[in-house]
């Protein structure tokens, strides 16, 4: 199993190739699962996030041999966050990678494109220390916000929600390790954070309040993960493409049926307890395959994806709504078979 290795913050693009050489030198694990009988195969480097949501599929896929089925052999390389994997796909030290909703701005603004949907979340929250009852309350307080992630978009989803602005709060950016033990020790008043690391926040702090969660704004937006490779990888690499595709269509449907063995086998790639792995599956919403077929070919995910986009114009991310069409290829999804 992977280590986790350095943290970031989104906009530390610029941080550069050695920290994304260092990432893969001292966290890449060779899982070399591929060989099916005379069948060629093909590495295949990809980036997972050290929980039940980011690593399930990988763990089902290879517990269950669908690489070798798919003629790949997968290269594994932990990231702490979506933006960090989407900087390691613009080096060419990760093929593909799984991100969760809040790095989405980033495939929307032309840094990446999207494979496949892996799931839906609920497992961001604006937490603050106890004796704080809502976010107005926090006004003129400290809070650690790992920016671009998703914790940070559920932020700007309840200032826009409560009339309040990132100017009322001292908001200081920190990556999610840093303000796990900041708020655990006191240190800050509030954070934008997300489950499991929210059970780590709780070992010392039971009693914080949880101030808003994705599940506030399910009626109007949809937080997808995804699995994403660098734009226009699969125009130029389709075998590839289609290849990890038919990989993560069998892993999402044995997930879907096989909740409790999906969850041991996470467990088991990541070397963490089961019960953690139960916690985290609790807020994840999961399709089957065919489902998520459907959803692509009717457009609905495009529309889950230009909500999205609204958010992070509105935020600031990005400077222009584009046609999701342009970072998500629906037909590829569809037209891939399982592995």
């Amino acid at each position: 199993m992977p280590t986790s290795i350095s943290r970031r913050n989104v906009l530390q693009l610029s941080m550069g190739t050695a920290a994304i050489s260092l990432l893969a030198a001292c966290g890449t694990k060779d899982q070399n699962a591929a060989g099916a009988a005379g069948k060629k195969t093909t590495e295949i480097k990809v980036g997972y996030i050290a929980d039940y949501n980011g690593a399930g599929l990988m763990a089902v896929a290879d517990q269950e041999g669908y690489w070798s089925k798919a003629g790949l052999a997968p290269k594994y390389i932990p990231f702490t966050n979506g933006p960090l994997a989407i900087q390691a796909l613009g080096t060419n030290n990760v093929d593909v990678a799984y991100i969760g909703s809040g790095a989405l701005w980033l495939p929307a603004s032309g840094k990446a494109e999207i494979w496949s949907i892996n799931s839906v979340s609920n497992a961001d929250r604006i937490i603050a220390q106890s004796g704080f009852t809502s976010l107005a309350s926090l006004k003129g307080k400290k809070l650690g916000v790992p920016a671009g992630t998703s914790g940070d978009q559920l932020l700007g989803l309840a200032l826009e929600k409560e009339g309040l602005k990132r100017g009322d709060f001292n908001i200081v950016s920190m990556d999610p390790s840093t303000a796990v033990s900041a708020f655990a020790a006191g240190q800050i008043d509030g954070a934008a954070l997300w489950y499991p690391l929210i059970d780590n926040v709780k070992k010392a702090k039971p009693d914080l309040v949880e101030l808003f969660s994705n599940e506030d704004f399910i009626d109007t937006l949809t937080f997808p993960s995804t699995f994403v490779a660098g734009p226009g990888r699969a125009a130029k690499d389709k075998d590839l493409a289609t290849s990890f595709i038919s990989v993560i269509k069998a892993a999402n449907d044995y997930r879907h049926d096989n909740q409790d063995k999906t969850i041991a086998a996470t467990a088991s790639f990541l070397k963490a307890k089961e019960e953690d792995m139960k916690a985290q599956a609790s807020v994840a919403k999961l399709f089957t395959s065919k489902e998520l077929e459907d959803l692509s070919a009717k457009g609905t995910i495009d529309t889950w994806l230009n909500g999205l986009e609204e958010q992070f114009k509105a935020g600031g991310k990005i400077t222009a709504i584009v046609d999701p069409k342009k970072f998500y290829n629906a037909e590829l999804y569809v037209g891939a078979a399982k592995a």
